[in-house]
């Protein structure tokens, strides 16, 4: 089984409980009757989880039943197919990596350099980006892509905190053209007053931060006791980051890049003043 964001989810809270109870994983294997491999790949996700091994770890390791509840029902989802499998024959594994990130995220902050974000792209701005980057991607496949970025951003009807810092380069560079950049500034504008969204724009006259010539997304979930996961793509490669000591430090770039922005209020004002600039 290739583990999901959720099964690493579930087992990377298990394997806390085990640890804070002082118990080795063979231990614990042997008190809920199952063999220690089987319990190693329940830590690392790689495995089904079922409902009566579930039981037995909680009694085990003492879980309190509210908590008991939410593994539950986060095994319950592991299992369920995402919508973004419908896509699965041109899918990457990054991209469904991170939407499946996405799915369970209460809070997501970005930070992007020259790019507007997915899930803050209009159907032609992210047309024009997706036919740059693939020139040889089969026609009817623009459409696909193009209906899983829309998907994505329903996230953003469903309550999604977002919190996106662009580089001042990502909202002047007419990607598409005059007009799709200007349609693309204007949903911007649209996404900050109906949407939990904030958006701030690092200038050109700032000072460097921590998080230049970078490109990253935080992701954190409702129940705080659960790791932030930090989602880094690049041209070649990407990687999801669930380390406390490396969430740290993109914490640390975040808020850097955060003290070079301009404030909610006067980054719309940049993005407006740039609108009435474009010919």
């Amino acid at each position: 089984m290739r583990p999901t964001v959720r099964s690493r989810r579930i087992g990377s809270r298990l394997s806390r409980y085990r640890h804070e109870a002082a118990l080795s994983g063979t231990e614990l294997a042997a008190r809920i009757g199952i063999h220690q491999a089987t319990w190693s790949k329940i830590e690392t996700g790689k495995t089904k989880l079922s409902p009566e091994v579930l039981a037995k770890a909680v009694e085990a390791l003492g879980i309190p039943a509210d908590v008991a509840a939410q593994l539950d029902t986060l095994r319950r989802k592991a299992e369920e197919p995402g919508w973004w499998q419908d896509y699965g024959d041109i899918l990457s594994e990054a991209v469904q990596m991170l939407i499946e990130l996405e799915a369970d995220a209460s809070w997501i902050r970005t930070y992007e350099g020259h790019l507007i974000p997915g899930l803050l792209q209009t159907r032609d701005y992210a047309e024009r980006i997706i036919t740059a980057g693939s020139p040889h991607i089969r026609v009817a496949d623009i459409d696909r892509y193009l209906e899983l970025r829309m998907h994505r951003q329903k996230r953003l009807h469903e309550g999604l905190r977002l919190t996106s810092i662009l580089g001042e380069a990502a909202v002047r560079q007419q990607v598409g053209g005059p007009e799709t950049l200007r349609e693309q500034l204007r949903h911007l504008d649209r996404m900050v007053r109906e949407h939990d969204v904030t958006v701030q724009v690092v200038p050109f006259a700032a000072d460097a931060h921590a998080a230049l010539g970078d490109a990253f997304t935080i992701l954190q979930w409702p129940d705080e006791s659960d790791p932030e996961a930090v989602y880094v793509d690049g041209m070649t490669s990407w990687t999801v980051h669930e380390r406390g000591g490396v969430i740290r430090s993109y914490q640390h770039a975040i808020s850097s890049v955060q003290s070079q922005a301009l404030p909610p209020r006067e980054s719309l004002d940049l993005i407006h003043e740039i609108i009435k600039e474009l010919p």
